[in-house]
């Protein structure tokens, strides 16, 4: 095993056994960091290694950096990153896995003249459930990227270090959340160029919940369609963007398990909901054809849709609950103002409905 001119950078927010797994599995690689950063992000109690000696003995020193309070994603990262003084930055969330020539590998294409960064494609790894083959088949980012692209997920990147720091890394930005995207735009806005390396991928091995998986799926997306909205941006072509961006997708789970289509239909309707939301909160959003309309438009529209299949009514209703949504009306006598089963006819039919509800229990497990 030789060491690298790399700092390991990794976070936690009570997620230390994830951290332990990590740094026991730093010591099967084939490219050894020569310095590990862990940013304690507020965790209720403080991060300690804690790692037998066997694998504390092959690692390099490991310092620990705790923040007093939770300040989020964007700040430990931030802060992990100003502690490297090495030429590469890996930063790693604590449930990513590499193989053991992951980091061998994308060192030459971090060193490659004109790269500020390099990644892979992170493809979820938590069994054969249907949600975790959901999330196996929709939420593998960069699936076949190969060489310059203009995204790099932040669950795993290689950088420069130089390169970082010459755009300000994350300096002058505060949100919590899509810092990932903020990188990778400030480096090809300054002329860097973002590789993925084919040929090898990463690992994510935290489970989580359908819920989960909406919430933190929206979180990112919906970012960019709220932003759309405040720029000025139709409520109309945002909503069609949503849609749009839906299509691969659904089309996609059709095809491996229409059962798949209820975390799709789950997902597209507190998108769509959520977006109408945001729309009538904005200044100059009422009156019945504005932005407060479309929100009952749309419940209308889900409901009417929803309406042949009490079973997935049901079910759909009560997750929606849980992500903060009210519960659809009852009273259907009115033509809805728009049809969703066509707006969604690209992949959802009475074949794939009926698929839906009779594997209702294992989606709901």
């Amino acid at each position: 095993m030789r060491a690298v001119s790399v700092t390991l950078v990794t976070y936690t927010y009570d997620d230390h056994e994830l951290v332990r797994g990590l740094l026991s599995s730093v010591t099967g690689w084939t490219a050894m960091p020569s310095a590990i950063v862990v940013i304690d992000d507020g965790s209720a109690e403080p991060f300690t290694p804690d790692l037998p000696d066997e694998v504390a003995e092959r690692l390099p020193p490991i310092e620990v950096v705790r923040v007093p309070e939770n300040r989020g994603n964007t700040h430990a990262r931030a802060l992990g990153a100003a502690r490297a003084t090495t030429r590469f930055i890996l930063s790693v969330d604590a449930d990513i896995r590499f193989p053991a020539h992951w980091l061998a590998v994308c060192l030459p294409a971090a060193a490659r003249p004109g790269v500020g960064m390099a990644g892979t494609a992170i493809r979820p790894r938590t069994g054969d459930d249907l949600l975790s083959r959901y999330l196996e088949l929709t939420y593998t980012l960069n699936r076949g990227a190969s060489g310059s692209v203009p995204f790099l997920p932040g669950g795993a990147w290689l950088a420069r270090r130089d390169a970082f720091e010459a755009v300000g890394g994350f300096s002058g930005y505060a949100e919590r959340f899509g810092q990932d995207a903020y990188l990778s735009r400030r480096l090809r806005e300054n002329g860097y160029l973002l590789w993925a390396v084919d040929g090898v991928e990463a690992f994510e091995v935290r489970r989580i919940g359908r819920l989960q998986m909406v919430r933190r799926g929206w979180r990112w997306q919906g970012h960019h369609m709220k932003a759309a909205l405040d720029e000025g941006r139709p409520l109309d072509e945002v909503l069609n963007v949503v849609l749009y961006s839906l299509r691969e997708r659904m089309l996609r789970s059709r095809a491996a398990d229409p059962r798949l289509l209820y975390f799709d239909l789950l997902y597209a309707l507190h998108a769509l909901f959520d977006t109408v939301a945001h729309a009538a909160e904005r200044p100059g959003a009422g009156g019945a054809h504005g932005a407060a309309g479309a929100t009952g438009a749309l419940r209308h529209a889900a409901a009417a849709f929803l309406a042949p299949w009490p079973q997935l009514c049901t079910a759909l209703c009560a997750d929606l609950a849980e992500l903060g949504h009210a519960p659809l009306p009852t009273d259907l006598a009115a033509a809805p103002p728009f049809d969703l089963a066509a707006a969604l006819s690209f992949a959802v039919g009475t074949d794939e409905l009926t698929a839906v509800c009779g594997g209702l229990g294992e989606v709901l497990a």
